[in-house]
């Protein structure tokens, strides 16, 4: 085969590759998903928070998670969506239980710096508590209908003593350390006094730097979201007189209070950031210089005892 031939099949690969990422494109925007070219309102970018916060995606997903919140792709949506000019504003609709701390404070950190640019929105849907309620006080603004269960600030350590059921199974269970609290929280003990000592400590800690960040977030006083700070919701009802959330109202309320703060006029736009495997080309081929095939084909590929706010 020559060269000129060679070159050409190439090319035709790229441009098959670079026409169909276009027409796919194409279809979300004509669904009312993304952008229009010829629209010059503002939109409003939408970010889910649903499932349970960690650190790691136990799904297995090719196309991400389905029942976990990472902080890599939060913050990933997060700041496509502050780079993008179009976005006046963020919707982060929430449906969560919590989860683990660090995870948790992550996503926190990025949603409190995006929302000194942009403004953010909270909708609530059924639950938004504990990290996820967490994540939400960097926010401008919280919407939720008054049976969304909102807050659970507080922290849980929680650990399993096996040491009974082995006895009666037999079984002998050795742990070889070094370090004298390297086997704190094993399951074939109890722990100590001195241990449960620590963990109590360390959970404080925790529990002491959450209520803090709720309450700059919040605008409220620290002795007052600590009165708040038992581990249970509260119904939207009740959370709003607390001063937990802004305003009553569903998903449509929330667009509505996004695209005012984003000075959007008319009914806004929503670009909804779901995790799929057309994502990074489409972000690539709208707001970023050059088309280069590796780029493209890397965003083709996909796959994706703490203290817990939950």
């Amino acid at each position: 085969m020559s060269k000129g031939w060679l070159f050409a099949i190439i090319g035709t690969v790229v441009g098959v590759m670079i026409l169909g990422s276009l027409f796919v494109m194409f279809l979300m925007f004509s669904a009312g998903g993304g952008s229009n070219f010829l629209d010059s309102r503002g939109a409003i970018g939408l970010i889910r928070i649903e499932g349970v916060i960690s650190g790691t995606d136990s799904s297995g997903s090719l196309l991400g998670s389905s029942g976990t919140v990472t902080p890599e792709r939060v913050i990933k949506q997060l700041r496509q969506a502050r780079n993008n000019p179009e976005v006046k504003a963020i919707l982060l609709r929430v449906n969560s239980p919590g989860g683990t701390a660090a995870a948790s404070e992550e996503i926190y950190r990025e949603v409190s710096r995006v929302n000194r640019e942009k403004p953010v929105v909270v909708s609530v849907s059924d639950i938004n508590a504990s990290g996820a309620y967490y994540i939400s006080a960097g926010a401008s603004h919280i919407v939720a209908s008054p049976a969304s269960e909102v807050g659970s600030i507080g922290t849980i350590i929680q650990l399993i003593n096996l040491e009974g059921l082995f006895e009666k199974l037999g079984i002998e269970y050795e742990v070889i350390t070094q370090g004298k609290y390297k086997d704190l929280g094993s399951p074939n003990r109890s722990i100590t006094d001195e241990e449960r000592q620590i963990l109590e400590q360390q959970s404080e800690v925790i529990y002491d730097r959450f209520i803090a960040d709720v309450a700059e977030g919040r605008g409220m006083d620290e002795a007052d979201v600590r009165e708040l700070a038992t581990g249970i919701t509260y119904p939207g009802l009740e959370a709003i007189e607390l001063g937990l959330i802004d305003e009553l109202g569903n998903f449509t309320d929330a667009v509505e209070v996004a695209g005012e703060m984003g000075n959007i006029s008319g009914e806004p736009r929503i670009l909804d950031y779901r995790e799929d495997p057309f994502s990074d080309v489409l972000s690539q081929l709208l707001f970023q210089d050059g088309l280069g095939i590796s780029s493209i084909l890397d965003g083709l590929k996909r796959e994706a005892a703490a203290p817990v706010f939950r």
